[in-house]
């Protein structure tokens, strides 16, 4: 991807909704020597704690060079065509406003310049198949599949964010005004089979249990309920089916026990670039 974007030709970078930077420093490497980088966090914890593994990683780079800012991506706090390179990775998926965000991206990104952001559609997680899947009705697999639809367009409602952005991606940046707008997908699949040893297979199966553990994400009983039915969902549909996810969930554990699950894992993350036009010279 380093190559299919030129990052060579870039020395600096903006990473927005920099976290912990774990994005920002697969593709620090891969700039033009030396490179100036700013990430941005609105959340002040990252901005303390992000400093410290990117500069480890970097050890020999100047830190005049790495500058860490708190700020939101709708009202970013860095000056009009500053940055070669504008980046974020699984962040307007959260916002209510991913247009403002794209726009802001824009602004501070140098006329030829390059905007990349990565973003999912999480919806078509709740449509891979596994090993179980087979066993289900049609009936209840469009059931499921229609509970977690109204639970993303209740969230969307709620104003926190859209979890299948990545589906517009590309029309959202030709509507910021970029160019030479290119479109991939991630290769990586979030794959389980037994005896399921992998770091990253023990890692899914970690997040899993300890999700259901702790009733969060997917497993946070009043938030769905509350996302379900404001997206249209009855108080008895809401009921019904997630007591069948439970269900679910605890068949897969079994066959997990018994070393019988597998799964592909396929997943959708696009990975979509841009560029900001260069000025139009006037020859009059």
């Amino acid at each position: 991807m380093a190559a299919r974007w030129r990052l060579g030709e870039a020395s600096s970078l903006a990473d927005i909704g920099c976290g912990l930077c774990h994005w920002s420093r697969l593709l620090y490497p891969y700039l033009r020597a030396p490179a100036r980088f700013v990430g941005v966090d609105r959340e002040p914890r990252w901005v303390a704690e992000a400093p410290g593994p990117f500069r480890r990683a970097f050890p020999q780079v100047s830190p005049d060079l790495l500058a860490f800012v708190q700020g939101d991506a709708t009202a970013i706090p860095l000056p009009d065509n500053s940055f070669d390179a504008v980046t974020c990775q699984t962040v307007l998926m959260h916002l209510a406003r991913p247009l403002d965000a794209l726009r802001e991206m824009f602004r501070i990104l140098r006329p030829g310049g390059l905007m990349v952001c990565v973003e999912p559609n999480n919806l078509w997680n709740h449509l891979a198949f596994n090993s179980l899947t087979a066993g289900q009705t049609t009936e209840a697999i469009v059931r499921q599949f229609e509970f977690w639809l109204r639970y993303h367009r209740g969230k969307i409602a709620a104003g926190q964010g859209d979890h299948s952005i990545g589906d517009l991606l590309p029309g959202y940046f030709a509507q910021t005004g970029l160019t030479e707008i290119a479109v991939h997908l991630a290769d990586r699949a979030a794959s389980l089979f037994p005896p399921y040893d992998s770091p990253a297979q023990q890692a899914l199966l970690q997040q899993e249990l300890q999700w259901m553990e702790s009733a969060a994400g997917p497993w946070d009983r009043e938030e769905v309920c509350q996302h379900v039915l404001r997206a249209g969902g009855t108080a008895i549909f809401f009921e019904t089916v997630f007591a069948e996810l439970l269900e679910k969930f605890q068949r897969e554990q079994q066959a997990i026990a018994a070393g019988t699950f597998s799964t592909a894992g396929g997943t959708i993350n696009y990975l979509v670039s841009g560029r900001k036009p260069l000025p139009v010279a006037d020859h009059s």
